[in-house]
């Protein structure tokens, strides 16, 4: 493995780390595999702003390994994203943006509150730690922003967190149903049809 893919993959595991401290369905999810987490993919949200959003998280990807292997447009909810892949068969990265010129401009104010991203430093584990949320916003102001954009007001709370890790497994429906047993609210619905690539599911929002 590569000093890069090495880096790489410490980083992962780092903000795995921290995630399943602090989201309890993931603790059950590593419980019921046997202690184990298959890491599909990693998810984060941006802000578009000039010298932020994904321009910004690519190039750190990109710098331990990743390259851009996809891209997608979601005009609803005024969203570009990409997904990066890693020669070395590490989970992909899905990254983000909230197209805030898009939004009101009342959103858009509310959205100023969100800190300027700093430079991302090179070492992994400062760069785990750059992966945080900013001070706590004031609940009227995320509750007010939430009813234009959930995606906005979850940037307001969250900043530069890990917005979902996903886990590999075999049978979507036997997990869906281990979950629910376990007292995990999921989601009704299964993404895409049996045999296709992507076939998933997730919890509800805590």
């Amino acid at each position: 493995m590569t000093t890069s893919a090495s880096d790489a993959s410490r980083l992962l595991d780092l903000l795995w780390e921290r995630y399943a401290s602090e989201v309890p369905f993931a603790r059950t999810f590593v419980t019921l595999s046997g202690g184990h987490f298959r890491n599909d993919h990693v998810a984060f949200r941006t802000l578009a702003r000039p010298e932020g959003g994904i321009a910004l998280f690519s190039r750190v990807f990109e710098r331990l390994g990743w390259k851009p292997a996809g891209a997608y447009t979601f005009p609803d909810a005024h969203l570009s994203a990409i997904y990066l892949s890693h020669p070395d068969g590490l989970p992909r990265v899905f990254l983000s943006e909230l197209k805030q010129e898009e939004l009101s401009p009342r959103a858009r104010e509310l959205l100023a509150a969100l800190p300027v991203d700093p430079p991302p430093p090179e070492d992994v584990e400062a760069l785990a730690a750059w992966f945080t949320a900013p001070r706590p916003p004031d609940e009227a102001a995320l509750l007010e922003l939430e009813k234009e954009t959930q995606y906005g007001a979850w940037l307001l709370a969250f900043g530069r967190k890990v917005n979902h890790f996903t886990g590999a497994v075999d049978d979507v429906e036997a997990w869906q149903r281990r979950m629910r047993e376990a007292g995990v609210p999921m989601k009704a619905d299964i993404e895409g049809a049996p045999g296709t690539s992507l076939r998933q599911t997730a919890t509800h929002a805590a």
